[in-house]
């Protein structure tokens, strides 16, 4: 009897998974793993944990305690930090052609170490976002569009999760529309109107195990929000008061890029390395009411 119960379970667990989301769904044993992290011989590193059969709320991804000693943030023993992604779903070529894409921002391309800096920055507020879908993926092992849009909406800050959203369903829109004849002229990213490649964003989001299965949509969601975040960031530096100008061209630098960042209270705190997110507060530690 204890036999054919288990068996009956196993049975019943294969069938409710999904064998056509890239080999993430073998097993429901599978979604163990998780977007975190650990010290190890003084590095990071991605590391599995049972995250799946957890319902702890979302305190290890968003904190909103505002520290007042900015000395306690520098100190690593107290603050554990986001892992520095090794792999990203996007290339420099997709972030400058991303960048130089509104008619706003057609100014000559950044250098590479300014791509290179701003590419670390947004990487953070990728995992950030990957790990609250994670979690709010735990109830039914499933990441839709709808997991990405409320870790957008509890991650970032209201002005710039709206315009993220905004363009997310912008280019969920285009896909929709496109025709049949669409979907063996052209591939997703051109359907949804976008410079980052959606299949990438899949794999990536398969190989990080985010869900055990994961939708095609969400995958469009997360690529067009990280896409408008780049150019948020980008367009806020380029607002910038800090930014030197040469006969009306901007000075682009990774000094000038960390300070915009730094003055920014909107952006500053989702694009920090530690684990613990910080709200509403720049690097000096001034309080803006969001």
């Amino acid at each position: 009897m204890a036999r054919s119960s288990k068996s009956a379970a196993r049975t019943l667990e294969d069938l409710t998974l999904d064998s056509g989301y890239g080999g993430a769904a073998d097993s429901f044993r599978s979604s163990s793993a998780s977007l975190c992290c650990s010290d190890a011989h003084g590095a990071n590193y991605w590391h599995l944990t049972d995250s799946m059969h957890s319902r702890h709320n979302s305190l290890d991804t968003v904190n909103t305690v505002l520290v007042e000693d900015a000395e306690i943030l520098e100190c690593t023993v107290q603050c554990a930090k986001l892992p520095e992604l090794e792999d990203v779903p996007w290339s420099l070529g997709e972030v400058a052609s991303a960048l130089s894409r509104d008619e706003e921002m057609s100014l000559p391309t950044p250098p590479q170490d300014v791509l290179l800096r701003l590419s670390a920055l947004v990487s953070r507020a990728l995992v950030r976002v990957a790990k609250e879908a994670q979690r709010l993926s735990l109830r039914y092992a499933k990441c839709t569009k709808y997991e990405i849009q409320s870790a957008i909406k509890i991650v970032l800050s209201w002005t710039v999760s709206m315009n993220c959203i905004s363009a997310a369903l912008s280019a969920l829109s285009l896909y929709n529309m496109s025709t049949e004849e669409d979907k063996f002229s052209r591939g997703k990213s051109v359907r949804c109107g976008l410079i980052f490649n959606v299949g990438k964003f899949f794999r990536w989001m398969v190989d990080s195990r985010v869900a055990v299965r994961i939708h095609e949509h969400a995958a469009i969601y997360l690529a067009a929000c990280m896409e408008s975040l780049f150019r948020e960031v980008y367009a806020r530096v380029l607002r910038s008061a800090l930014l030197e100008r040469d006969n009306g061209i901007p000075k682009f630098t990774v000094e000038t890029l960390e300070q915009a960042v730094n003055g920014d209270a909107e952006i500053w705190g989702s694009l920090q390395p530690w684990q613990h997110l910080i709200c509403g507060k720049n690097a000096n530690g001034e309080l803006l009411i969001l």
